[in-house]
């Protein structure tokens, strides 16, 4: 049967393997497969397990079970599993027998570890004054309960995340004894926030990332590292603001580190010291990559990208991003960094055995949203092919890559999609599409979006430009203070490079489009040029003066104003803001907002259409999306995952010169 091309429907049938984990003797892999379920509107996730040469096969039976982690000695899987209301603690004996239930605490778990000897676990849950409650049934709360449950009381300074919504109870620190009947106990209280939680080597204490103290509600993304003892008591810090990961060894910590001051325009940096804190250095200073996974993708999975000790605690593992890839890779202490992995892809996870240092993989590419892979002895080998169906049905354009260079020698990591079926003419519309962050980067990996534009005929252009991740720090520092120039310089130099590569381009019926940052970026580009005969704005940001206070960033912006308020002088929000140059808008736009996005809030969306409308020098249509987060593209509501790009295609087949389609 011929392959036929992909619908917006189709974004429904990938699954994605998440939170990979190595049984500690190194036979035995289990993950998440994450679906969307039609019927439901939900994401659905199960926990499979293989061995190399097997096919999966189910481990548990939930419909939204998540965060599989073996014990030490690998005879129990713990789990969180999600069921009528907030997720739990499960544990599944692996010689046989059924899961049961560890936790049942108000507010469930966000994430937990195990201890060294495997009888405790420590885990975040929310906490108000009374300390740990049990989870309550539904029907049993009283009637004001119930419907006050919604009212939003704030008194902090940093009072929301985006995803997690507006802050009730803070998650705190507790552990819990891994037997049945156990009672939790609690560590921490509020007001503080925890996060990322590890035990000691030697079990006796919990390090975890916090912010203490009067400054508490300040600074919501920089975090230090603390420990407390299992037992509980002080509180003590061992690493300053800006620690994003660490890792405890036998006799050292590994600590991933940025800068505050950059304000996320650095590298995330491998730090080392004694386990007390004391002093710190970095064994690699010359290494000018961030950890971590800075890719970006709108079918992502989720998995471990952290820091984590080798045998002898002489190297420590650790995923970094690269020109457009994600490496896993060997940071020994004497200075040299080992690739482990290598290639035109992404690791976005892994787990390391115990013994016989085999590795678990998560790796996506440009023709695969991801699967799970083993590396043994060098050798990788994938075990999973969970879109075999999917790929077999349908077709996939096949993506290019090439750097643009300018005549200084300046060069940027470009990408080009053809359109699955050329056009009568030889010439396509083709869409300009800009990333989020701007600290993030395209990658070599899977993006439904861009596949489905090349499957209605466009062709499809997008690039790295400066204040992307992956470059080294000089190349993502250098639009620190200024979006809208360097950036869009290098963005116009793949674009124009792209046009002079490939014939299939028509320069004359370009689209440009993009979310977040790159929503932004479309805004400010429509309000300079006329050059774009469609424009798609997706969660952007169009003023800096509504911006300060109202996102969930807070006042960070304005340190990317030199410290000065708007109230105070409001010229570089003025300059930096598209809104203010909304008069010069001729290109079609359409607008699409998530009412619940508390990064850029919906306000931001109303203003640029409000203009726009209210000018009248240009189509505008505005979308919006209720009880959804700004990540809607990437985590929503599976139908309204549909219905956004549905819009979109439906915007640029109206308006991005349909007279030659």
């Amino acid at each position: 049967m011929p392959k036929g091309p992909v619908t917006a429907r189709d974004i429904l049938r990938i699954r994605l393997g998440s939170n990979v984990e190595i049984a500690p003797d190194g036979e035995l892999v289990v993950f998440e497969e994450v679906r969307q379920d039609e019927e439901s509107n939900e994401t659905r996730s199960r926990i499979r397990g293989l061995r190399p040469g097997q096919e999966p096969r189910d481990l548990t039976s939930g419909e939204r079970d998540r965060q599989p982690h073996f014990s030490p000695d690998g005879s129990r899987l713990a789990f969180l599993r999600k069921g009528r209301q907030e997720p739990q603690i499960w544990i599944l004996p692996m010689a046989g027998g059924e899961a049961w239930q560890l936790t049942s605490v108000a507010g469930g778990v966000s994430e937990f570890c195990w201890s060294p000897d495997g009888d405790v676990i420590a885990f975040t849950t929310p906490l108000g004054p009374e300390g740990i409650k049990a989870e309550p049934r539904p029907e049993e709360k009283d009637p004001q309960s119930r419907f006050t449950a919604d009212v939003k009381v704030i008194e902090e300074l940093a009072h929301k995340l985006d995803g997690e919504g507006y802050f009730k109870d803070p998650p705190c620190l507790c552990t819990i004894e891994a037997r049945q009947d156990a009672e939790p106990v609690a560590l921490t209280a509020p007001p503080y926030r925890v996060h990322d939680v590890g035990f000691a080597a030697d079990g006796r204490s919990i390090y975890f990332l916090s912010r203490r103290g009067e400054d508490y509600d300040r600074e919501l993304f920089d975090l230090l590292l603390y420990r407390i003892a299992v037992e509980g008591g002080e509180v003590t810090e061992i690493a300053p603001p800006g620690t994003e990961g660490f890792a405890a060894g036998k006799d050292r910590l590994a600590i991933a580190v940025s800068d505050p001051k950059e304000m996320g325009y650095d590298n995330a940096r491998l730090l080392v010291a004694n386990l007390d804190g004391g002093p710190r250095h970095s064994p690699a200073p010359d290494f000018d990559r961030t950890l971590g996974n800075a890719a970006i993708t709108d079918v992502p999975a989720t998995g471990f990208t952290g820091l984590s000790w080798a045998e002898g605690d002489e190297a420590v593992y650790g995923i970094y991003s690269d020109e457009g890839t994600c490496q896993l890779g060997l940071f020994h202490l004497d200075g040299r960094v080992e690739p482990l992995t290598e290639g035109r892809h992404v690791v976005y996870g892994y787990s390391v055995a115990r013994e016989g240092g085999r590795i678990a993989l998560l790796i996506s590419s440009l023709g695969d949203p991801g699967n799970v892979y083993l590396l043994d002895q060098g050798r990788l080998t994938r075990l999973t092919d969970l879109n075999r169906d999917f790929f077999a049905e349908f077709e996939l354009a096949e993506t290019e890559f090439f750097q643009a260079e300018d005549a200084d020698g300046h060069k940027v990591d470009t990408w080009v999609v053809p359109p699955l079926t050329p056009p009568g003419s030889g010439k396509a519309p083709t869409v300009l599409m800009i990333h989020g962050g701007p600290m993030s980067m395209y990658a070599h990996t899977y993006f439904f979006e861009f596949q489905l534009l090349a499957a209605q005929g466009f062709g499809v252009v997008y690039t790295n430009p400066r204040g992307s991740q992956g470059y080294g720090f000089q190349f993502c520092q250098a639009i620190q203070r200024e979006w809208g120039n360097l950036d869009l310089k290098d963005i116009y130099l793949g674009l124009d490079a792209a046009i002079a590569r490939y014939p299939f381009i028509d320069p004359d019926c370009l689209g440009v489009g993009g979310g977040s940052y790159g929503g932004y970026m479309t805004n400010w580009i429509i309000g300079h040029t006329d050059r774009f005969r469609a424009a798609v704005s997706g969660r952007s940001v169009v003023d800096w003066r509504a911006m300060v206070g109202s996102g969930d960033g807070g006042w960070s912006w304005v340190d990317r104003a030199g410290g000065v308020p708007p109230w105070r002088d409001d010229s570089w929000y003025r300059q930096q803001s598209p809104i203010t140059y909304v008069d010069h808008i001729v290109t079609p736009l359409l607008i699409e907002n998530q009412e619940g996005d508390l990064r850029c809030p919906i306000e931001q969306g109303m203003m640029l259409y409000s203009a726009v409308k209210w000018l009248g020098k240009a189509p505008v249509r505005f979308v919006r999306y209720p009880d959804e987060f700004h990540g809607m593209n990437r985590s929503g509501k599976p139908w309204h995952r549909v219905h956004r790009l549905e819009e979109i295609v439906r915007w640029y087949q109206l308006y991005l010169c349909p007279e030659g389609r």
